[in-house]
């Protein structure tokens, strides 16, 4: 999304921002037989600017700064349920359909608003996103606290967030006629660049 252009001593006229490529997000729980991790692929990521403020040279220059600034308004992250791969056909199969994927297609997470947590100057750039989580048609308000770190073409950007499947009325997957069952919890794990819309 680009900012529109208008005047302003040193004030920057367009800017877009984009997720780079190489951004994963990984479902890792826990079984009565063993530990299993589910990895997304097909992931849809998108940022947006407030387009009703526009930052200067220098905010723009540093992706921190855009951050720092709140000039971020909108993030979102969808994941289609039939891309989530364990390695484990059988578990895939059950996770889908627990999951409800014949009838909601994607995990989506959109964010309402975030803050940032610490002063500038520090190694690594703490952010509590503020959002929304739909799974399996159900979907309740969530905080998520990620960590980003400068790198060269932008900022990186991790952290997890746990789960209960029952918060989204999702019954643990079971398999072998219930003979292995799957835990509650699970733990969303996700890392994403942020950059500058290359043109």
């Amino acid at each position: 999304m680009a900012l529109p252009t208008h005047g302003g001593q040193g004030a920057v006229s367009a800017l877009s921002l984009v997720v780079g490529p190489g951004a994963s997000l990984e479902l890792d729980g826990d079984s009565s037989l063993h530990r299993y991790s589910a990895k997304a692929h097909g992931m849809e990521a998108g940022v947006g600017l407030d387009a009703a403020r526009l930052p200067t040279a220098a905010e723009a220059s540093d992706l921190e700064g855009l951050v720092r600034g709140h000039f971020i308004k909108t993030f979102h992250l969808f994941v289609p349920v039939d891309q989530l791969s364990s390695g484990d056909k059988g578990l895939d199969a059950n996770m889908r359909k627990a999951l409800k994927g014949d009838r909601y297609k994607q995990i989506r997470f959109q964010m309402d608003s975030y803050e940032v947590v610490g002063p500038p100057g520090k190694a690594a750039l703490t952010v509590v996103l503020h959002g929304r989580l739909s799974l399996a048609g159900v979907e309740r308000k969530i905080d998520v606290t990620a960590a980003g770190v400068r790198v060269h073409d932008g900022l990186a950007i991790s952290g997890s967030k746990d789960l209960l499947m029952t918060d989204y009325q999702i019954k643990p997957p079971t398999m072998m006629l219930g003979a292995i069952k799957t835990k509650d919890l699970i733990t969303v794990k996700f890392n994403a660049t942020l950059e500058r819309e290359k043109t």
